[in-house]
């Protein structure tokens, strides 16, 4: 038994139009995709076969085994290495080597602990309605702004750049600061006092809820 068919062969003229702009929507992602930033970024991911800097690079061995310099750890003791760097003098910018074969959960990790890891505070905190501008601080003391390290008179100008801001707006300019729980006093310090030199009034510490996820802001002495 046959059914009478209602299909029939496309013999008209293709719109080009459609497939052009389908086309072009697909260029603009992968364009946007390319050029977007990874906050907190401080670590040269480069080809494992370069020599490096033993004083500067992390090597991650097929094995498992993480060596910095002359010390070795294990997947289990990360926690040591970042005490380790924290008290070593290696530089601004460190580089990691990876073997072939080296476990991907272990390279995860390392990259998990150069993330900011904040201190912990109450909940329930108010934050401030004022224009922000957002500066972290590492365990070893870097700047980071923007989504990129940065020096002391470079990161002086980009709040200068952002007080002006404000100030055409007839408003104050807070800064709120994320620093690693691990970091020295001392970097925080010195990132307050530039912020007062360029005339910031009030600047906030940010801290992770004891009792969820969330992040607060309490003000800096």
């Amino acid at each position: 038994m046959r059914f009478p068919r209602q299909a029939r062969i496309f013999r008209g003229h293709l719109d080009p139009a459609p497939i052009a702009g389908v086309a072009f929507l697909l260029v603009i992602f992968m364009q946007l995709g390319s050029i977007l930033p990874t906050p907190g970024v401080m670590i040269d991911l480069r080809d494992s076969k370069v020599v490096e800097n033993p004083a500067v690079t992390i090597r991650v061995a097929a094995t498992g085994e993480v060596q910095f310099g002359t010390n070795r750890f294990g997947a289990t003791n990360l926690a040591s290495l970042r005490e380790v760097l924290k008290a070593s003098n290696a530089g601004p910018l460190l580089g990691l080597a990876v073997e072939p074969g080296a476990p991907a959960k272990l390279v995860a990790d390392l990259h998990d602990l150069f993330g900011l890891q904040l201190a912990e505070g109450p909940a329930g905190l108010i934050g401030t309605s004022n224009p922000r501008v957002v500066v972290a601080v590492n365990f070893l003391g870097q700047y980071f702004y923007d989504n990129r390290r940065i020096g002391e008179e470079e990161l002086k100008k980009e709040l200068k750049r952002c007080l002006r801001d404000a100030a055409r707006e007839s408003k104050e300019l807070d800064l709120l600061v994320w620093a690693d729980k691990d970091v020295d006093f001392n970097a925080v310090s010195r990132l307050e006092r530039l912020a007062d030199e360029v005339g910031i009034k009030r600047a906030w510490q940010v801290e992770r809820s004891q009792s969820s996820a969330a992040v607060s802001a309490k003000p800096t002495p």
